[in-house]
C-alpha cells in the first residue's frame, strides 16, 4: 500500500515450486471440506482462471489472480511426497517466515469450484446469487489469517502456526490438506532497515496474540452488515487500548470488545493487526498507547515473557488457538528502540496525514470497482461492446447485494451453530428478503445502477479515459450510504488485490509498507521434489494432536479470562 517505489526485493533463493512440479493426480484426488463439485485441474497455471459466458458465441477466459509459483506447506512435520520420499511439511514455509516474519494468507475457493463457468446470458436464480457474490465480489476469497513462526518440541524445532479470527480456526495451523491460500509478504521502504522491518512484523504477531483471546467473532452478518469500527487513528487507538486493558483483566474493556460494533470477522482482525505498527509492542509503544501509564505497559510485557517462558498466563488460558495454548506460538521481543511507524516515516521525509492509518479500509465503490476490474476486464479492448454489456448486466444482477451492503434490506438472523464450517458463507435467506417498494433509498440505488449501466456502455478514446470515468461514477456509490450507513469494508480478497501491483490506482492509499504476492500455498504432499534434509533424526513429534478442524466437534467457547464476566462465543 506504500506509494514509495524504492523497496526491498525478494530473495530468489526461497523455495517456489512451478506448476509442473505439482502432481495433478494427487492434487485432484483430495477434496477439501469446502468442495463445490469443481472439475479436475489439468494445468496448475489455470488454477486461478475463470470462464465467463457472455453470449452463445463468447466465452472469456480470465486470470483473476497472478501467482509466481507454489509454496509447500502441511500441518504435519513429516509427510510423503508423490514420489514416495519423506519430506518436511514445514521446511518451505519456515524459510519464508525466517525471511519475512509473517505471511498474510487469503484462503480461496478456486480449486473447490474450478471449471464452473459464470453464465451472464440470464439473470441468476436466487440460489445462484450466493455463488455469484463469492466468485465476483469476493474473487473466491473466503478467509484471511496470518501464518507466523512457531517452535515445536519444547522450542528446539522451527515450525509455523497461524493466528485467525475465530481463534479456533484451523487449530492454529494451516488446516485441511485440500485448502488453497494466496500468501502476501510485507514490503517496507528502503529506509526501514531489515532489523526494523522484522521488529514491525514481530510487533504485529504480539498484537495478534494479545487481541486473539479477547476479540470476539462477529455475531452479525460479516458480509456487509457488520460495521468496520476501526477506520482512523482515534478509533484504532481506542480499540487497541481496550485490547491491552482486557489482557489486564478490565471488565470495562472486555465489555467494549463484546459490543457487537467492536467484534471482528477474520479479514477485519488481520486488518486491525496490520495497523498496529503505530504502537510497537515494546515499552515505549505500549506506554504511548496507554497515555503514559508505564506500569500497565510493564505488566503487559510480563504476560509476553510468561508466554515465551512457556508458563500459563491470561492469554494462554483464554485463547483457544491450540498452538498458542501449547506455547508453540511465541510473542517475539520487539526492540525497545523501535519507533512508531508514523514517527519513522516522518523522520525520513514522508509524514503521514494526521489521524490516518497505514492500512486503510475499502469503500463500497472500491470493492465494486475491483470486482469489475478483476473479472470483466476492458484493458485490452476498452470499447468491446460485449464486455461492456456484460458489465452492465452484472451490475444489475448485484442489486440485492448492494441493497444488503447499504443496510437497506436486512435478512432474518441466522441460527448460530457451534459447528458452522464455512465462516464466510452468505446465507441464502438474505436474498429472499425484498425491499420496501416505496423506500426512497431503494429508488436511489436503482437510479444509480441504471446510470452506471448507461455509462459503462459509452464509447471511450482510451482505457485511461474509461478508468477515470468509471472511478468517478462508482464513487457515487459511497454517497448512497450516507452518514448512518456501513461505510467501510474489509473482504478477505483485499490482501490479494493489494499484493498484485497491476496498476490499479483506485485502491486505498496507505503508507509505511505494501503487500506483495509471494505464491499460492498448497499441501507439500502434492509437490514432486527431493526429500528434505532438515528433518530431525527422530522425525519430530507433533506437539498437539492434529485432527483437521472440520473433523472436530467445537463447542461454544468462553472468551472470558478467569474470574471475569461476559458471555460465550459461538463458532
Amino acid at each position: 500500500m506504500n506509494q514509495n517505489n524504492n523497496l526491498q526485493q525478494t530473495d530468489d533463493s526461497l523455495p517456489l515450486w512451478s506448476a509442473e512440479d505439482v502432481d495433478l493426480s494427487s492434487f485432484n484426488a483430495l477434496r477439501s471440506p469446502d468442495d463445490k463439485q469443481g472439475k479436475p485441474v489439468n494445468d496448475m497455471r489455470q488454477l486461478f482462471h475463470k470462464q465467463v459466458i457472455i453470449d452463445d458465441e463468447t466465452v472469456l477466459d480470465v486470470e483473476t489472480i497472478k501467482v509466481p509459483g507454489f509454496i509447500g506447506i502441511a500441518d504435519e512435520q513429516k509427510i510423503t511426497d508423490p514420489n514416495g520420499s519423506s519430506v518436511s511439511g514445514h521446511e518451505d514455509i519456515v524459510q519464508y517466515l525466517d525471511k519475512y516474519g509473517l505471511l498474510i494468507c487469503t484462503f480461496q475457493y478456486n480449486k473447490d469450484r474450478y471449471g464452473k463457468a459464470i453464465d451472464l446470458r440470464k439473470p441468476p436464480e436466487d440460489h445462484e446469487l450466493s455463488d455469484l457474490v463469492e466468485i465476483f465480489i469476493k474473487n473466491e476469497g473466503h478467509h484471511s489469517g496470518a501464518i507466523v513462526p512457531a517452535l515445536w518440541n519444547g522450542g528446539r524445532t522451527k515450525a509455523f502456526g497461524s493466528l485467525n479470527e475465530p481463534d479456533t480456526y484451523h487449530d492454529g495451523l494451516y488446516g485441511h490438506d485440500g485448502f488453497i491460500a494466496v500468501a502476501q509478504r510485507l514490503v517496507f521502504p528502503e529506509f526501514v532497515t531489515p532489523q526494523q522491518a522484522r521488529g514491525y512484523t514481530d510487533s504485529m504477531i504480539c498484537w495478534m496474540a494479545l487481541m486473539n483471546p479477547f476479540v470476539e467473532f462477529s455475531e452479525n452478518d460479516f458480509n456487509g452488515n457488520d460495521p468496520t469500527h476501526v477506520c482512523d487513528g482515534p478509533t484504532l487507538k481506542e480499540f487497541l487500548q481496550n485490547c491491552a486493558l482486557a489482557s489486564l483483566g478490565s471488565k470495562e474493556a472486555i465489555d467494549f470488545l463484546n459490543n457487537s460494533e467492536n467484534r471482528a470477522y477474520c479479514a477485519e482482525f488481520i486488518y486491525i493487526c496490520l495497523n498496529t505498527p503505530v504502537y510497537p509492542f515494546n515499552k515505549q509503544g505500549l506506554t504511548l498507547l496507554l497515555d503514559g501509564d508505564k506500569a500497565k505497559a510493564t505488566e503487559i510485557l510480563k504476560i509476553r515473557d510468561k508466554q515465551n517462558s512457556r508458563k500459563k498466563n491470561i492469554l494462554s488460558k483464554t485463547s483457544e488457538n491450540l498452538q498458542f495454548k501449547e506455547f508453540n506460538i511465541q510473542m517475539p521481543v520487539v526492540p525497545e528502540d523501535l519507533p512508531p511507524l508514523d514517527v519513522l516515516m516522518a523522520k525520513n521525509g514522508q509524514p503521514p496525514e494526521p489521524n490516518s492509518i497505514p492500512f486503510p479500509p475499502f469503500t463500497l465503490s472500491q470493492v465494486l470497482r475491483r470486482a469489475f476490474r478483476t473479472l470483466l476486464k476492458r484493458q485490452e479492448d476498452v470499447n468491446n461492446t460485449k464486455i461492456a454489456k456484460a458489465q452492465a448486466q452484472m451490475l444489475g444482477y448485484l442489486e440485492p447485494l448492494i441493497l444488503r451492503q447499504l443496510g437497506i434490506i436486512t435478512p432474518p438472523r441466522e441460527t448460530e451453530s457451534p459447528n458452522e464450517g464455512l465462516i464466510s458463507r452468505i446465507p441464502l435467506e438474505f436474498f429472499s428478503v425484498s425491499p420496501a417498494p416505496n423506500d426512497p433509498k431503494v429508488k436511489a440505488v436503482r437510479e444509480f445502477i441504471a446510470f452506471v449501466q448507461e455509462q459503462l456502455q459509452r464509447k471511450f478514446d482510451s482505457y485511461e479515459e474509461f478508468d477515470l470515468s468509471f472511478d468517478q461514477v462508482m464513487a457515487k456509490a459511497d454517497e448512497l450510504i450516507g452518514k448512518d450507513g456501513v461505510t467501510y469494508f474489509i473482504p478477505p480478497r483485499i490482501y490479494v488485490d493489494l499484493g498484485q501491483h497491476e496498476g490499479d490506482n483506485n485502491l486505498p492509499k496507505g503508507w509505511g509498507f505494501r503487500l506483495e504476492t509471494m505464491g499460492a500455498l498448497i499441501y507439500r504432499g502434492f509437490i514432486r521434489g527431493t526429500g528434505s534434509s532438515s528433518l530431525p533424526s527422530h522425525g519430530g513429534a507433533d506437539p498437539v494432536t492434529n485432527t483437521p478442524s472440520h473433523e472436530r466437534d467445537h463447542q461454544p467457547s468462553s472468551k472470558q479470562p478467569p474470574s471475569s464476566m461476559g458471555g460465550n462465543r459461538m463458532h
